[in-house]
């Protein structure tokens, strides 16, 4: 029978991590998850399929019902993040703000765009992390939009704030990287080998 988790009202990152809880003690039982808010949907989602598990979304009235189901012949443990059974993932480059240093607004965004048409030709990093006024570099008018999308050509993933993307009103511009939450940024730095702060 399926654990039933009701994570309503519960504002990012918290339906993730209840949820990565849940999925680490339950053994193989299927998990039923509650939310009100598509973010928490998508977020959850996005994360019980990273970790192998089949999810099952279905709107009920204000709510959203997602069955997690660990893969087939495996156990809820086995829906941890692969890569933290692995080696760091090298370099994480995070992206706090859409200009580079303080200071002048005009120097900042003419040295972020050497930053992005730089960084294609230097080691390829594990991730991109983008958060804040970050998420901007990842719309559809980014001065490094072809730099960013050549880094997803080469399988460099792109991670960007929902919670920042919604504040701002702009994910439906979002052109480079998929949306993500606190939980994953955060895991991301803390399995880095090295984390570079434009």
């Amino acid at each position: 029978m399926a654990k039933i988790l009701d994570l309503t009202g519960l504002a990012c990152p918290l339906p993730v991590v209840r949820a990565k809880e849940a999925l680490e003690t339950e053994g193989d039982r299927s998990l039923i998850v509650m939310v009100d808010n598509i973010a928490a949907r998508d977020n959850v989602t996005r994360f019980a399929e990273s970790r192998g598990c089949k999810v099952e979304v279905a709107a009920a009235g204000n709510c959203y019902h997602l069955t997690i189901q660990p893969p087939a012949g495996g156990t809820a443990e086995s829906c941890v993040s692969p890569a933290a059974a692995q080696t760091a993932l090298g370099t994480v480059v995070v992206f706090a703000s859409d200009r580079m240093g303080e200071g002048d607004p005009e120097l900042g965004a003419i040295l972020m765009r050497a930053f992005g048409q730089t960084l294609v030709q230097m080691e390829v990093p594990g991730k991109l992390l983008f958060y804040n006024r970050g998420v901007f570099l990842t719309l559809d008018d980014s001065p490094v939009l072809a730099e960013l999308k050549g880094l997803e050509e080469m399988g460099v993933e792109l991670l960007v704030c929902g919670t920042c993307l919604d504040f701002y009103k702009v994910k439906e511009r979002l052109a480079a990287g998929k949306v993500s939450n606190m939980f994953t940024i955060l895991e991301s730095q803390m399995q880095a080998g090295r984390i570079i702060r434009p």
